[in-house]
């Protein structure tokens, strides 16, 4: 038997269509009505359900307010199966630049793990999930894609045959996955929670920024990389996240 879980603190984005999905699926909600600190928090929530299980059970995740169920999940444990792994990561959409994101995640062999959808059996999901809250670096996603050269039992779901990672900005496109996700929709908490969470793996790129902007502006606007600077070293310093730095 597949158990379907998630993690969310409130109703927020395509939560309400996850839970009460077309299919009467029952997906178990962790940590509703908590106060976010951070990703660490999903995994610590699914450690603490996974006592519950038995190492032999196989349960999925999938994020709160991203993901819904795409199709009927009744073949997923066979399907799953057919992978002959123990865990699955969904793999990382191609959303924006590759170089962008290579700069914060590693790779997970030939692709990327996404950590927004993810299964497999309960032993081997404690494993990974306690490795990862082990890690200093409070980025999940991080963390997971560092785990690739560590076990040789995790695998990416390349094929999308479970799991579909997909751009936002084409909610129209169709999948046969029946899980499918839209990471990355855009809003203000999301953008600004990205800056501070990602701000830690582009300090050499905002020097050379300056830098650049120092030598190519007029001598009259000097003055905007140097006011640049400040306010970036300020935000760097008080508000961004520097675990993983």
């Amino acid at each position: 038997m597949v158990e379907i879980v998630t993690y969310a603190n409130r109703s927020q984005g395509l939560f309400e269509e996850l839970i009460h999905n077309e299919y009467d699926v029952p997906v178990r909600v962790l940590g509703w009505g908590t106060q976010w600190n951070g990703y660490s928090d999903k995994s610590k929530g699914v450690v603490e359900y996974l006592k519950e299980k038995d190492d032999d059970d196989i349960v999925v995740f999938i994020d709160g307010f991203d993901s819904k169920i795409n199709k009927d999940p009744k073949d997923v444990e066979e399907m799953f199966r057919s992978y002959d792994c123990r865990v699955l990561f969904s793999r990382h959409p191609d959303i924006i630049s590759k170089y962008l994101v290579r700069q914060v995640f590693p790779m997970c062999g030939q692709g990327m793990a996404n950590a927004g959808m993810y299964m497999g059996y309960v032993k081997e999901l404690k494993t990974i999930l306690n490795n990862e809250l082990a890690e200093q670096c409070q980025d999940d996603q991080v963390n997971f894609n560092k785990m690739c050269e560590k076990y040789d039992f995790i695998k990416i779901d390349e094929d999308e045959r479970i799991f579909e990672n997909m751009s936002p900005f084409n909610m129209k496109k169709k999948s046969d996955a029946p899980f499918i996700s839209y990471p990355g929709t855009p809003s203000l908490e999301r953008i600004t929670r990205a800056c501070r969470d990602y701000a830690q793996f582009f300090k050499r790129q905002f020097v050379i920024s300056m830098v650049v902007l120092l030598v190519l502006l007029p001598k009259n606007y000097k003055w905007l990389p140097a006011y640049m600077s400040i306010v970036g070293i300020l935000f760097y310093v008080l508000m961004a996240d520097k675990s993983c730095a």
